[in-house]
């Protein structure tokens, strides 16, 4: 047997290498290339540079994953300035963050690490659920802004955590 100092050690340890490789994943999100899968493509340089991909589009950067019917690329030299996903819907899913979410359309902005799901937009954490027309989340922040059609409201919906105690 382990005298009882050492596995608290080696549980500190794996704690600690597990919320350092979470916080590693979190600071790679929006980071490195971006690959696109699809069954069809086309792309020009001029007037503006533009790839339009469709049929079972799914996009990754990092921890990100679009799934689209339809994605258009817009680049200037040579860089990606805004993916715009379109689809019913437009689905993504970040597993570090545990996050998904989707809407109609999706825009994601790689250099501010920005997307916005627009019609019909839903975004989880986990069980917890935002919705509303439009959602604007940040992915280096973790902000969420959230809108709602004239006439209409957001929606929200959060599970308390089993650590909380029951009165």
């Amino acid at each position: 047997m382990f005298p009882s100092h050492r596995i608290y050690f080696l549980l500190f340890f794996f704690l600690g290498t597990a919320s350092a490789l979470a916080a590693n994943a979190d600071q790679q999100l929006g980071k490195g290339p971006i690959q696109v899968l699809a069954d069809h493509l086309v792309a020009q340089n001029k007037p503006r540079q533009q790839a339009i991909y469709s049929g079972n589009v799914v996009m990754k950067q990092g921890d990100l994953v679009i799934y689209a019917a339809d994605l258009t690329i817009y680049g200037d030299n040579g860089k990606v300035q805004e993916a715009v996903a379109t689809g019913s819907p437009v689905r993504f899913t970040m597993s570090s963050a545990m996050r998904h979410g989707y809407g109609n359309t999706l825009t994601y902005e790689p250099a501010s690490g920005r997307i916005v799901l627009q019609g019909d937009a839903h975004l989880w954490q986990g069980k917890d659920e935002v919705s509303g027309n439009e959602v604007i989340y940040l992915l280096q922040s973790q902000q969420t802004q959230v809108t709602a059609q004239p006439g209409q409201r957001v929606r929200s919906v959060f599970y308390p955590s089993k650590e909380q105690k029951k009165p």
